[in-house]
């Protein structure tokens, strides 16, 4: 089942203490991969990015370690700043986590053990997660996924107009 893969791969979804935002969290994920070509699996052995070649870091390696990263830093300033600066611990790890979602839009397995670029990835990240805007306007204040009504089938490299 893809929803207890994307559990798989994101065991920092356990950190998320609102369970209602770690099912959102998880719904996203889940309704990223309906849409991309690419599997749980795939994102821990592609790379974190196609602009360094043959980066030996994996997009899974790159992504959980952000998220622990970003997760001390704000241990560190709730250590300095106590209440003066509270964190919110879940709304925190969930945006850390779902940082790259759009990235299974923008990549695809090149046949031969690698990655590409999606025909989608030519459009700029906020039309990757938000089709239904066009790749020259700016991201909205408050980011709202929005998707188009059917996910293509897997391996389609057909992408949505809006």
């Amino acid at each position: 089942m893809l929803r207890d893969e994307v559990k798989r791969i994101w065991p920092e979804l356990e950190w998320i203490e609102d369970e209602n935002l770690r099912s959102k969290t998880t719904d996203c994920w889940e309704r990223a991969f309906e849409y991309s070509p690419l599997t749980p699996s795939d994102l821990e052995r592609i790379p974190f990015t196609l602009k360094v070649p043959d980066c030996p870091v994996s997009f899974m390696a790159h992504k959980r370690a952000v998220v622990h990263v970003a997760r001390d830093a704000a241990r560190t300033v709730e250590s300095f700043f106590n209440e003066a600066l509270p964190v919110d611990m879940d709304v925190l790890i969930a945006g850390a986590i779902l940082a790259d979602v759009g990235k299974l839009l923008e990549y695809e397995d090149d046949g031969e053990g690698g990655s590409r670029q999606s025909p989608r990835g030519n459009r700029s990240r906020w039309s990757a997660v938000c089709p239904t805007r066009s790749a020259t306007s700016s991201p909205p204040t408050r980011a709202r996924a929005t998707w188009w009504p059917a996910p293509p089938r897997r391996g389609s490299s057909t992408t949505p107009t809006s």
